[in-house]
């Protein structure tokens, strides 16, 4: 069964298998777009649901999915560990909150937690929350959530080093993991797009979809579609619903 992806807004995109469906980082009203609700709840609806937050800020998560989720026959809620504290309104007892590994320099993987088919495990991101690492039916999917390599321009030498040395760190991760299909940011506002090629060329997964847009998918598209990675199939959308068929 190939995977359908269909993109929703920013950092939210939907992976559907048949009767199930993967959602991660829902945003809040403020960063997301008038359609978004509709094209989550229109891929939801009749499916079994597993939602995924990988961290608290506003633009990745927010506690509107609950009312979104009721058009699904099962919801499972899979959080960082950050969110339940941060924002006490999404109260969801049963949900999977996940820790990464410990170590404050990253790229060591946290224990898996198993929910029906799923088993998901978490790294530390160096923004905040957690990136997952997911298996569900066979497929290995990477979410990167807000794990990148932060290189502002204004930042010092020591803290550009630190951002190069923890990405790396979580790119060794990442790639020993093998994702089949990974998404992680690629930010128009820094000139090394968050390390989108950096991650590419490392980890090298057979599909890879740019995130982290602020409603700019086409000046995603343009700046992903330019780096060609041999083997590696990059996904990108137009708009709001859009949803493609994935070589898997």
């Amino acid at each position: 069964m190939k995977p359908i992806l269909t993109y929703i807004y920013h950092n939210c995109f939907c992976i559907t298998l048949g009767k199930r469906v993967l959602v991660f980082d829902f945003p809040d009203r403020e960063h997301r777009n008038a359609e978004a609700a509709d094209a989550v709840r229109k891929v939801l609806a009749g499916r079994e649901a597993f939602i995924f937050f990988s961290h608290s800020h506003a633009d990745h998560c927010s506690a509107e999915i609950i009312d979104l989720a009721s058009a699904a026959t099962r919801t499972t809620y899979v959080l960082s560990y950050d969110v339940p504290d941060m924002v006490p309104e999404l109260d969801l007892p049963g949900a999977v909150v996940v820790e990464p590994g410990d170590d404050p320099d990253g790229g060591i993987p946290g224990p898996i937690y198993e929910a029906g088919p799923l088993k998901v495990s978490a790294l530390e991101s160096n923004d905040l929350g957690v990136a997952f690492f997911i298996r569900l039916e066979d497929l290995c999917i990477y979410y990167g959530g807000d794990l990148a390599e932060w290189l502002w321009p204004e930042a010092d030498e020591a803290g550009a080093a630190h951002a190069r040395t923890f990405f790396g760190r979580s790119l060794e991760a990442v790639r020993a993991f093998g994702p089949d299909l990974a998404f992680t940011d690629c930010d128009l506002r820094l000139p090394n797009l968050a390390g989108f090629e950096r991650f590419a060329r490392t980890v090298r997964p057979k599909v890879l979809v740019p995130s982290h847009d602020f409603g700019n998918p086409a000046g995603v598209a343009a700046a992903a579609s330019a780096i060609q990675i041999p083997g590696t199939h990059i996904v990108t959308f137009a708009k709001t619903g859009d949803a493609v068929s994935v070589p898997l």
